[in-house]
C-alpha cells in the first residue's frame, strides 16, 4: 500500500465547515471531522475490491489530503486499518453519497476481515442527501458530484468517472504504468478535495429550514412590475428551464406583493426561479418572493354545508334557520360544491389550507385570502415562504 500525503492551504473552507458542523446535532470543531471518498472495482463488495481511499483532514493551520492506494489486491485490509485508526480520533464523517454506497461497501468488507465497522460510530453528514432532496429547486437532472461541481463553477482536470477507471486500475496492476496510476489518484483527489466547496449548498438549505430574516413587504403596481421584470432579464445568472412566468397583460391583477428576506450567508450562485406566475430571486444574502394578487370574485365554501340550503335563482346559500323565508320550489339542499359565499376583493394566494380560504371552484386547489396592506402583520412571512417552497419545490 502506498500513502500519498499533501498539505493544502486554507481557503474559506474552514469557516464554512464550522457552519456546517454547527447545523447538525451537536457542535463539533473542524478538527473532529473527517471527509472521505472511496474507489472500488465494482458496486458489489462481495465480488469487488476497495483500491483507493481518500480523506481530507482539517488542522489549525492547514488542510491535509491523504490517499491510501492499493498497489496490489492484498492491500485492502491495510487501507481499512489506516482508515479506522483515524476514525477513532474523529466525531463526524462527511461524504458524498456515503450513506448510499461508501459506508455500506466499507462495512461489508470490514466484516469479511472480521473487523468492526468503526466508521459507522461517527456522526454522519452525507452531502448528497442534503442536495438531492432539493433537486427540483436546483434544476438538476442528475445529482452526481460532477453536476454539483458544474453548478458551482468548479473546474476539474479529471474527465473520467469511477466506472471507467475500473479497467484502468486492473491494467495498472499488470503493468504498473505511472500514467494510469496518476489518473486514478487525480480522480479521487478531485472528488475529495472538492467536497468542502459543496458546503456552500448549505446557504440554500438555510432557506428551506427557515433560517431567514423578514425585512419588508412591498406592493408593486403595474409599471414597477414591468421595470422589475426587465431588470431581472439582465441580472439573472441562472433560470430554471420551462418556467411558466405569466405575462403581465394576462394576469388577473396589476398588482403584486414582493417579500424581501435576508439570508445568514451568501448563496454561491444567484438563482431566478419562476414556478407558474410567481418569481423567486436569490442573490448574495437577499431573497425576493414576488406574488401576484388576484382581483375579482372568489368563493368561500362552508364546511358545514348540510346546515345550509342553496337558492339557485340568487346563486347563494342561506342557513336552514332562515330558509323558510323562501318557497320550497326556490331552494334545494346545499352540497359541498354549492354551499358558498361570494366576495369581490383583492386576494393573496396562500399555500396551505387555513380556516377561511377562498377558491374559484370547490375542486380548485388554489387558495386565497382577502388581501390587506398589513397582511404580513397577521401572517408569519417566514412560514408563508416555507409553505410556498414546500408546494413548488
Amino acid at each position: 500500500m502506498e500513502i500519498i500525503q499533501e498539505d493544502l492551504a486554507y481557503t474559506e473552507d474552514r469557516a464554512t465547515l464550522e457552519e456546517v458542523l454547527s447545523s447538525i446535532s451537536g457542535k463539533f470543531s473542524p478538527e473532529e471531522a473527517i471527509l472521505y471518498d472511496i474507489e472500488t472495482t465494482g458496486l458489489n463488495p462481495k465480488s469487488s475490491q476497495l483500491y483507493l481511499l481518500g480523506i481530507l483532514l482539517f488542522h489549525k493551520e492547514n488542510i491535509e489530503l491523504i490517499q491510501y492506494f492499493a498497489e496490489s489486491v492484498l492491500d485492502e485490509e491495510e487501507i481499512l486499518k489506516q482508515f479506522f485508526q483515524l476514525c477513532q480520533t474523529k466525531k463526524v464523517l462527511i461524504s458524498f453519497n456515503g450513506e448510499g454506497f461508501d459506508n455500506r461497501f466499507v462495512e461489508s468488507i470490514a466484516k469479511s476481515y472480521g473487523k468492526p465497522p468503526l466508521h459507522l460510530n461517527l456522526k454522519q453528514l452525507d452531502l448528497f442527501k442534503l442536495i438531492r432532496k432539493r433537486k427540483k429547486f436546483y434544476g438538476f437532472e442528475s445529482c452526481s458530484l460532477k453536476s454539483c461541481e458544474r453548478f458551482l463553477g468548479i473546474h476539474r482536470e479529471d474527465r473520467c468517472n469511477g466506472g471507467e477507471l475500473i479497467s484502468v486500475y486492473r491494467e495498472y496492476l499488470q503493468n504498473k504504468d505511472s500514467k494510469k496510476k496518476n489518473s486514478l489518484l487525480l480522480h479521487n483527489r478531485e472528488d475529495i478535495q472538492n467536497l468542502p466547496d459543496l458546503f456552500s449548498f448549505l446557504a440554500y438549505e438555510n432557506i428551506f429550514q427557515g433560517n431567514v430574516h423578514f425585512q419588508r413587504a412591498e406592493l408593486l403596481v403595474r409599471d414597477e412590475i414591468i421595470k422589475k421584470n426587465c431588470s431581472n432579464q439582465t441580472e439573472s445568472t441562472l433560470e430554471i428551464e420551462h418556467s411558466e412566468l405569466e405575462e403581465t397583460n394576462n394576469c388577473h391583477t396589476s398588482e403584486k406583493i414582493c417579500l424581501k428576506f435576508s439570508l445568514p450567508s451568501p448563496v454561491p450562485v444567484p438563482l431566478t426561479l419562476a414556478p407558474k406566475n410567481y418569481l423567486l430571486e436569490i442573490k448574495d444574502k437577499s431573497l425576493f418572493l414576488t406574488v401576484p394578487l388576484y382581483q375579482g370574485e372568489l368563493c368561500y365554501f362552508f364546511k358545514d354545508y348540510k346546515d345550509y340550503e342553496f337558492i339557485p335563482s340568487e346563486d347563494r346559500v342561506v342557513h336552514k334557520s332562515l330558509a323558510s323565508m323562501y318557497p320550497k320550489e326556490m331552494r334545494e339542499k346545499a352540497k359541498a360544491s354549492t354551499a358558498y359565499q361570494k366576495m369581490k376583493a383583492s386576494f393573496l394566494p396562500v399555500f396551505q389550507e387555513k380556516e377561511k380560504v377562498f377558491k374559484k371552484t370547490y375542486q380548485d386547489k388554489n387558495c386565497f385570502i382577502p388581501f390587506k396592506g398589513d397582511a404580513f402583520e397577521s401572517i408569519n412571512p417566514v412560514e408563508y415562504l416555507l409553505s410556498f417552497l414546500k408546494i413548488h419545490f
